[in-house]
C-alpha cells in the first residue's frame, strides 16, 4: 500500500524500454542460429518471462553491463514454459514452441490464469498442431510440429497470436497463408514485421493487414536490437505534465510503430501544450478540455487517458473499451470503480467511457493487481484534494519497475 501525496510534477525523464519490442526481438534472437545482441534492454516482469522462455527453448543468454548477448538456435530444453503474467510471451510463444515435435506445456501466474484461450486453439489445430487441456484456461498443451498452411486467425480480441504465428511459420516446412477477421491493434502487427524484416525474413502481407503470404524454410539471420522507448509507460508523464506541471521524455521515437504514440493526437485535443524536439517530448499544464478519442487499436492508453479527460471540462469519450475486458483486470469496470471512489463521474455503455472532468478527491485506489490502473491513480493524485492511496504499488514491475523512482525524481520528493 503506498500514500501519493497531491504534487506538482517538473523534470525530465528517459521513457523506459518497450516490453512489446524487447519480447519481439527475444523471438527472433531465439530462431536466428548465431548471435544476437540487445540493448537498452528492459527487466519489468514480462520481459523476466520472455527471458526464461527463450532459455527454455535453447537460447543462450549472457548479461553485459549495458546489452544482452543472445545465443540462438531452436532447441527446446523443458517441458514447462513459464509465461507469468505476461499474455503477449503466452500468445506469441505458443505457436512458437509448438515447432517443436515434442509436448510443451505454457503455463502462467495471476490474472493470466484468468484470461480467455478459446481464440487460440483452433488456429493452431488447423496448422497440425495437437492442444491438450481445456483450451479455454492455462496451462495449455502444443504438440507440433507446426506444418504452415492456411488458416484464419480472429484478430478482434487480441493480434498477438497473430503476431506469435509470423514468428513461427516462416520456420516450418510447408508455405502459409494467413487471413485476419476483425484486425485490432494493427500498429502491433507492423511492429512484428519490422522486427521479421530486419532478421531477414521474408513476409508478403496486404496492405490493410488482412491477408499474408509466408515462404516456408527460412531462416533468422542474427542481429543488433536496440529497445525504443515505450510509449504505453510513457503516456503517463505526459499526461502528468497535462495536469500538474511540466514534464520532457527522452527517447521517444515519432516514427515508432507502437499504437500508443497516438497519445499525442489525444492531448493535443484536450488543449494540452505540447513541444515536440529532436530529443525529447515536452508537455506542459494548460486548461483542458472535453475530448473524444478511438483507442481500439491503443486500449493501453485508457488508462492514463481516463485521468486526462478527469481534469478537463466537460464530458469525454473513450471508445474501443470493450477490449480492455480481457487485460490484466476488466479495466474498463476497474477504472469506472476506481474514479467514482474518487468524485469523478464515469461510466461505461458499450464500447464507450464516458468522463465527466472534476477534483479528486483522495483516499483509496484500488487497482486490482492492474499495473496500468496503480500507475493512473499515482498520477491522478499531482492534483488530488488529498492522498491517494494505491493498494498495490509492486504491481507496476510487470511492465515499469523503475516508475515510483521516476516519480519521485519528477515531483522531487519521496512519495
Amino acid at each position: 500500500m503506498k500514500s501519493i501525496r497531491p504534487s506538482t510534477i517538473s523534470g525530465a525523464v528517459d521513457a523506459p524500454p518497450s516490453k512489446s519490442a524487447m519480447l519481439r526481438s527475444l523471438a527472433a534472437a531465439l530462431l536466428a542460429e548465431g548471435t544476437s545482441e540487445i540493448f537498452y534492454p528492459t527487466f519489468c516482469g514480462d520481459a523476466l518471462a520472455g527471458l526464461r522462455i527463450i532459455e527454455a527453448l535453447g537460447a543462450k543468454i549472457e548479461r553485459q553491463n549495458d546489452h544482452l548477448i543472445i545465443h540462438g538456435g531452436f532447441d527446446p530444453q523443458s517441458e514447462t514454459l513459464d509465461c507469468g503474467e505476461s499474455g503477449l510471451c503466452l500468445r506469441m510463444f505458443a505457436p512458437i514452441a509448438a515447432l517443436s515435435g515434442r509436448s510443451i506445456t505454457l503455463t502462467g501466474a495471476g490474472s493470466l490464469q484468468r484470461r480467455p484461450l478459446d481464440f487460440l486453439g483452433e488456429p493452431l489445430r488447423r496448422l497440425g498442431v495437437a492442444i491438450s487441456g481445456n483450451a479455454v484456461r492455462l496451462p495449455l498443451t502444443v504438440h507440433g510440429p507446426l506444418h504452415g498452411g492456411e488458416v484464419e486467425v480472429d484478430g478482434s480480441i487480441s493480434s498477438q497470436l497473430l503476431s506469435g504465428l509470423l514468428f513461427a511459420l516462416p520456420r516450418c516446412a510447408h508455405p502459409s497463408k494467413l487471413t485476419v477477421r476483425e484486425l485490432k491493434s494493427a500498429p502491433y502487427i507492423r511492429m512484428t514485421l519490422q522486427t521479421l524484416a530486419q532478421a531477414g525474413v521474408h513476409i508478403e502481407a496486404e496492405d490493410d493487414l488482412s491477408a499474408f503470404a509466408i515462404p516456408c524454410g527460412q531462416n533468422y539471420q542474427a542481429q543488433k536490437f536496440i529497445i525504443e522507448g515505450d510509449w504505453s509507460a510513457a503516456a503517463f508523464w505526459l499526461v502528468a505534465g497535462a495536469i500538474g506541471g511540466a514534464v520532457a521524455i527522452g527517447r521517444l521515437d515519432l516514427k515508432s510503430w507502437q499504437a500508443d504514440r497516438e497519445i499525442l493526437t489525444a492531448l493535443r485535443e484536450a488543449g494540452a501544450q505540447v513541444s515536440v524536439e529532436s530529443d525529447f517530448i515536452e508537455v506542459r499544464q494548460s486548461l483542458l478540455r472535453a475530448f473524444s478519442f478511438d483507442a481500439t487499436d491503443c486500449p493501453d492508453l485508457v488508462p492514463p487517458l481516463a485521468v486526462l479527460a478527469a481534469h478537463c471540462r466537460g464530458e469525454s469519450v473513450l471508445y474501443g473499451v470493450k477490449r480492455l475486458r480481457y487485460k490484466e483486470s476488466d479495466r474498463a469496470a476497474a477504472l469506472s470503480e476506481s474514479f467514482s471512489r474518487q468524485g469523478i463521474e464515469c461510466r461505461v455503455d458499450n464500447d464507450r467511457m464516458i468522463i465527466k472532468g472534476g477534483r479528486m478527491v483522495g483516499g483509496a485506489w484500488p487497482t486490482f493487481h492492474d499495473h496500468r490502473l496503480a500507475m493512473a491513480g499515482a498520477v491522478a493524485s499531482l492534483t488530488a484534494e488529498a492522498p491517494i492511496i494505491i493498494d498495490d504499488e509492486n504491481c507496476v514491475a510487470k511492465s515499469y519497475p523503475d516508475f515510483f523512482r521516476d516519480l519521485n525524481q519528477l515531483t522531487g520528493g519521496e512519495q
